[in-house]
């Protein structure tokens, strides 16, 4: 290893761009970078095997970000010079497959495409000359560089605009029409914009044509027919029947669209055509429906959330989407993978896993007429009284959304039935029985598992009389979901969970932690803020845990490594009901930085360095502090004064009396547990 090489690999001073890793280094070769396991091995080519980079960005698999070739100043100022710079090391950057190829003096950044050999430009079709400052302006330079990697393609050099459709102002104005005329809730309201959505969106794609299209029913309102356009869409000959026909209906019922939101009547009629009226203004203002954004996607059903004031209604369907992406942000995703979700409500938690890779996951052979799944995808949830079988269907359609530009490519009614027989309905299963996905433990088979369960104690005792599969106890439904989720998962697998603080804390689940320490490495618990999410002011937390490979003789191993933990009191929005961005102040993202980089490193060379980074609210604990008869609440271990430095304690007030309020509803629904345990116990 070069002696530049030792240096840059000095943990005393790093520089890091979120989770990725700038060398500065020169005076290396490629060769010994891949010898030295700094980046992967891509190409056996003997000359490009000498070249020297002068500086990379790697991320936490390997993989080159960004390769720099840097010059004197002066030396950049002519077309010749850049194209000559750009020549010396561009063949390298591409058999090295850098992501982005980029050469800079301290004035400027040529940036290069090495997917295409053609020089990146901004959104207006400029060359894009931005310059980069690591050191001294992380963020920024993070924030262009993943603008540029969501941009660049084998098609496209130009940065995307990031004027994305949204659909906020489009979903409140739907919301307030249903609730004035309909009086519905917004779980109704969202059932209710979500078909129509699909409705356009599937028209403008040229999936449905014709009479069956959302412009030709449009056109029939020239006669002020609403009732016979109602009609019309609702027929058994109409577009809503179309849609079911494209998308067949799974086994266990669902569909993209199932039941009746509206129905043959005056007023229903008038609603309708009001509600297509303003879908048709907003595209007007904003354009068809086919290229959709990821934030209209991931924020479509937050939207209708923040409008309602009790929120418990709705809390099955959501965990926060800046909570979701950075879970998804914690494991690694690979071919030939079986994720579940077993409690998936609009199925976020997978469709975000492979949201930003779709492409890379699945393909249509449309010469075959067969969609190749690259990942398996496996979300479960509970028929209920209720919300019916809203959520499964919802995670349909949303699941179609994500799916987008597959879908504008292959606009046919059969690649739409394949993709719903062959994906949606196996990946997405709505269940009936009382226990739900308890109801059978998958022993051994997924390869990940994603989930925000649902946490009750009331009615835990009588899931429990119901079925003997489950032999760890512990209080709450949340208990016997953590014994499925641990089943479920291979040997070798990941497990990435919300869990409410009771998991950690309460003495009934002894045994349930015996368990999971017996089974699996503990490998972080990151606390979340109070009011993480919309509907519950429980504390909450990100248990991730890789389930044990047994023994030659049986037994499982012991684990030696110390657990990450990292306190967060800010997941990057406001804690209430509007949740505006706080991008400045997001400890949830500092916090799955630096766990990638505790991963995918050495912890007793990269624990300094993650101290030095996070204010305090990062600690490496010994595994020997988790015991089955000790509370695992994290913030445990942080002292007085370290909680008043990172803002957890403040000085000793009076309690309010919605504090005393709450007090006494945790302690009631703790007591019912108890003895909900103890008739089980009797």
């Amino acid at each position: 290893m070069s002696e530049q090489l030792k240096q840059s690999e000095e943990f005393s001073k790093p520089i890091y761009i979120g989770e990725w890793r700038v060398y500065d280094i020169g005076a290396t070769t490629v060769g010994d970078l891949i010898k030295n396991k700094i980046i992967n091995s891509h190409t056996s080519d003997s000359g490009v095997l000498k070249k020297k980079p002068d500086a990379l960005i790697v991320d936490t698999n390997k993989e080159i970000v960004l390769y720099v070739e840097s010059k004197e100043d002066g030396k950049l100022n002519s077309d010749k010079q850049i194209s000559d710079a750009i020549e010396q090391e561009f063949y390298t950057s591409k058999k090295v497959k850098a992501k982005i190829y980029a050469v800079r003096d301290s004035v400027k950044t040529i940036w290069m495409n090495p997917l295409t050999g053609n020089q990146i430009l901004d959104e207006h079709g400029n060359k894009l000359l931005t310059n980069i400052h690591p050191s001294t302006n992380p963020k920024e330079t993070e924030k262009l560089i993943k603008r540029i990697l969501t941009s660049i393609s084998p098609d496209n050099d130009k940065l995307l605009r990031q004027e994305y459709l949204n659909p906020t102002d489009l979903a409140v104005k739907i919301h307030q029409k249903l609730w004035i005329t309909k009086n519905v809730s917004p779980s109704t309201a969202l059932y209710t914009f979500v078909e129509l959505f699909l409705f356009k969106y599937l028209s403008d794609l040229s999936v449905l044509k014709g009479m069956y299209s959302f412009e030709y029913l449009r056109g029939l309102y020239s006669d002020n027919s609403e009732i016979d356009v109602l009609n019309t869409y609702l027929s058994d000959n109409g577009a809503r029947t179309k849609m079911k026909e494209l998308f067949p209906i799974a086994a266990d019922g669902t569909g993209i669209i199932n039941g009746n939101v509206f129905h043959e009547d005056d007023g229903d009629a008038k609603i309708f055509r009001a509600i297509l009226d303003t879908f048709k203004e907003y595209e007007e203002e904003n354009g068809k429906f086919i290229h959709i954004s990821k934030d209209f996607k991931s924020q479509l059903f937050e939207s209708f959330l923040k409008q309602d004031s009790d929120s418990k209604n709705m809390g099955q369907f959501f965990t926060p989407l800046k909570i979701v992406d950075n879970m998804v942000r914690m494991v690694d995703l690979k071919p030939g993978m079986k994720v579940c979700d077993p409690a998936c409500g609009v199925g976020k938690f997978l469709l975000e896993s492979v949201g930003n890779r779709i492409g890379e996951f699945y393909e249509y052979d449309s010469k075959n007429k067969k969609i190749n799944l690259g990942i398996s995808l496996t979300g479960y949830d509970k028929y209920s009284e209720d919300n019916g079988d809203k959520t499964i269907i919802l995670a349909k359609a949303n699941a179609i959304i994500y799916f987008s530009k597959m879908l504008s490519e292959n606009s046919s009614p059969e690649f739409a039935k394949q993709i719903s027989t062959e994906f949606l309905n196996k990946s997405f299963i709505l269940k009936r029985s009382t226990l739900g996905t308890l109801d059978t433990i998958e022993e051994n088979k997924y390869d990940l598992i994603l989930a925000n369960p649902p946490y009750v104690v009331n009615g835990s005792a009588e899931m429990r009389k119901l079925t003997t599969d489950y032999k760890w106890g512990g209080l709450g439904i949340e208990s016997m979901f953590l014994e499925w989720i641990v089943k479920s998962t291979r040997q070798g697998g990941t497990i990435n969970l919300v869990i409410p603080d009771g998991i950690l804390s309460n003495i009934a689940n002894k045994t349930l932690k015996s368990k999971i320490l017996e089974m699996c490495y503990l490998k972080s618990i990151i606390s979340l803020p109070v009011k993480a999410f919309f509907n519950t002011p429980k504390k909450t937390y990100i248990l991730t845990m890789e389930k044990k490979v047994k023994n030659a003789d049986g037994t499982y191993p012991v684990q030696k490594d110390s657990v990450y933990t990292y306190i967060c009191s800010s997941i990057g929005e406001t804690l209430d009901s509007y949740r505006f961005d706080t991008p400045d102040n997001n400890d949830l993202k500092d916090a799955v930085d630096n766990y990638n980089l505790w991963r995918s490193s050495k912890p007793e060379i990269i624990k300094d360095v993650i101290i030095k980074r996070s204010n305090g609210r990062f600690k490496a604990i010994d595994i020997s502090e988790f015991t089955p008869d000790k509370s695992w609440i994290i913030e445990n271990w942080w002292n007085d004064e370290e909680k008043i430095s990172i803002g957890l304690k403040k000085e000793v007030k009076k309690s309010s009396l919605k504090d005393f309020i709450d007090l006494i509803s945790e302690t009631q629904d703790l007591l019912e547990g108890i003895k909900g345990e103890l008739e089980c116990l009797k």
